[in-house]
C-alpha cells in the first residue's frame, strides 16, 4: 500500500456485531477518496494482512503467536487504493478450515437473511456484512467453498476466481495449490466492478459466450427442490444462448470421488502450510477442525498419487465439457440450502454435510476455474417445530445457482454473470 496511514476513526457500527467483525483492526479506515470504488464499504476477512495489524485467521492462538503486518495484502491494497472504505475485519471458522459458518472462539454469525440460520463457512463474517447491508464488498477467500457456499446460503454474488489470478501475498493462506481470492456483493454489477480492478486485463474483446451446459449428474448433487429450481430458471435463461446442451460425463463414477480427491490434496496442503506451527504452539481448535487437521497430518503418500491422478483424469472430462471460452456450465452452487444455528451434528454428521458439500465445490476447485454463484431465486423448505406435523412452518431460504467456465475466463463470466442477473432485475 502506499500510504501506511489512511484517515482511520474509531466507528462504533462494526462494534455492535461482534459476531461478524472483529474486534481488533481499524474502523473507516481510507487510503484513497477517489476511483471506481469510492465510497464503497470494505469488509476483510481476517486472513487479508493491514499494514501494522494483526489477524487471528480465526484463532486466537494464531493472533497471539504473529506479529503484526509488515505488508498490506495486494488485493486488498487495490481495493483501498481506488477509493473502498475499510471497516473492519469479519470473523471466519478456524484457520478457513470450514464451510460450518462456526468459531469455537468467536461464535457463528447468524444468517441475515434466514434469522437463526448459519452463514456457511469459512468466509461467514464477510458474508453477513453484505447481506446485513453493512457493508457492500466483502473480501473472503475460496479454497474448498468458503465463498461460494456463504454466497448461496446469505443469497449473495460471490465469485472462487481462477486459481494463482488474483495475488494472494499477504493473505494467509489454508491450502497454497487451492488457495483463491473471492468476493461478495448485492449486486451483479458491483461483482464485476470488483473484478475490473483486480483481475488482470484480459482481452476485452472476448468470444461471444453461446453455449450454455447443464450436465444432469451434477445437478443431481444437490437436493432434489434446488434442482426443480434449477430446472425452471434454466427455462428463463436458456434463449440467451445460441446452444443449450445437456451434456454426459463418460465416466459418471468419478464425480462420486471427487469429494475425497479435494479432501486428500487439500489436507496435504495444509499439513505442510501449518504443520509445523500446529505441532510447536498446540492451539486449541474446535472439535471437528481438530479431527480434520489430524486427517490432514495423517494422509499417505499413495493416497496422495491417487488423489492426483483422479485429478487429472477430472481436469480431461471438464475440458470436454467446456473446451472453451465460448461455453459456460449452469450447476448447483452447494448442496443444500442453510443449516440452522442450533443444530447439534455429530462430528460424523458434519463430516457429511462437508463431504457432500465437497462433491460440488471441488468441481471447479480442482480444475482451478472461475466460478460464480447467482442469487437468482429462493426455494421453500418445511421446518419441523417439534417432529409434530401441524407445527411445521414454511420458510423460505436463499438458493440459486452457479455458472462456472474455463480457467482464466474471469472477466466474460462476470460479465455474462452482469447480463444473466438483469434479466431477473438482480
Amino acid at each position: 500500500m502506499n500510504k501506511i496511514h489512511g484517515k482511520i476513526s474509531v466507528g462504533q457500527n462494526r462494534r455492535n456485531d461482534p459476531a461478524i467483525f472483529c474486534e481488533h483492526g481499524p474502523s473507516d479506515f481510507n487510503v484513497s477518496d477517489s476511483g471506481p470504488l469510492a465510497g464503497k464499504r470494505l469488509a476483510v476477512k481476517d486472513v487479508f494482512q493491514l499494514k501494522g495489524e494483526k489477524n487471528t485467521a480465526g484463532s486466537p492462538d494464531w493472533f497471539n503467536t504473529h506479529p503484526a503486518a509488515n505488508k498490506t495484502a495486494e488485493s486488498l491494497s487495490r481495493l483501498l487504493n481506488v477509493g473502498a472504505t475499510f471497516i473492519g475485519f469479519t470473523h471466519l471458522d478456524e484457520l478457513a478450515y470450514s464451510m460450518q459458518g462456526n468459531n469455537r472462539h468467536y461464535g457463528a454469525a447468524e444468517n441475515p437473511r434466514v434469522p437463526g440460520y448459519c452463514c456457511g463457512g469459512s468466509s461467514m463474517g464477510s458474508a453477513a456484512a453484505v447481506a446485513s447491508g453493512l457493508a457492500d464488498i466483502a473480501l473472503g477467500t475460496d479454497t474448498g467453498g468458503s465463498v461460494r457456499v456463504p454466497a448461496s446460503y446469505c443469497g449473495l454474488f460471490g465469485i472462487r476466481t481462477s486459481h494463482s489470478l488474483v495475488s494472494v501475498k499477504g493473505v494467509i493462506g489454508l491450502a497454497p495449490c487451492f488457495d483463491t481470492v473471492g468476493w461478495f456483493t448485492q449486486k451483479a454489477s458491483l461483482l464485476n466492478g470488483v473484478g475490473e480492478v483486480l483481475l488482470p486485463k484480459q482481452s476485452r474483446s472476448h468470444p461471444k459466450i453461446t453455449r450454455l451446459v447443464i450436465c444432469d449428474a451434477i445437478n443431481q448433487l444437490a437436493d432434489k427442490h434446488i434442482q426443480d429450481a434449477m430446472t425452471h430458471y434454466v427455462s428463463q435463461v436458456q434463449n440467451e444462448f445460441d446452444v443449450c446442451e445437456t451434456v454426459y460425463l463418460s465416466d459418471v463414477r468419478i464425480l462420486s470421488e471427487l469429494a475425497d480427491v479435494f479432501r486428500i490434496l487439500q489436507g496435504r496442503a495444509i499439513a505442510n502450510e501449518h504443520g509445523e506451527w500446529i505441532e510447536k504452539v498446540n492451539p486449541v481448535f474446535s472439535a471437528d477442525v481438530e479431527a480434520r487437521l489430524a486427517m490432514a497430518m495423517s494422509i499417505s503418500d499413495d493416497e496422495v498419487l491417487w488423489a492426483v491422478t483422479k485429478r487429472q483424469q477430472w481436469c480431461r472430462q471438464m475440458e470436454i465439457l467446456l473446451p472453451d471460452e465460448t461455453s459456460v456450465l449452469l450447476m448447483p452452487t452447494s448442496a443444500s440450502t442453510a443449516l440452522k444455528k442450533s443444530s447439534n451434528l455429530s462430528i460424523s454428521e458434519q463430516m457429511n454435510v462437508r463431504q457432500r458439500l465437497l462433491g460440488l465445490t471441488a468441481i471447479g476447485g480442482l480444475w482451478g476455474a472461475p466460478q460464480c454463484h447467482l442469487p437468482l431465486f429462493s426455494v421453500d423448505e418445511i421446518e419441523a417445530e417439534s417432529g409434530i406435523h401441524p407445527d411445521d412452518k414454511i420458510v423460505r431460504k436463499p438458493s440459486g445457482f452457479s455458472l462456472l467456465m474455463a480457467p482464466n475466463n474471469d472477466l466474460a463470466l462476470l460479465a455474462l454473470v452482469e447480463q444473466v442477473a438483469s434479466l431477473s432485475n438482480e
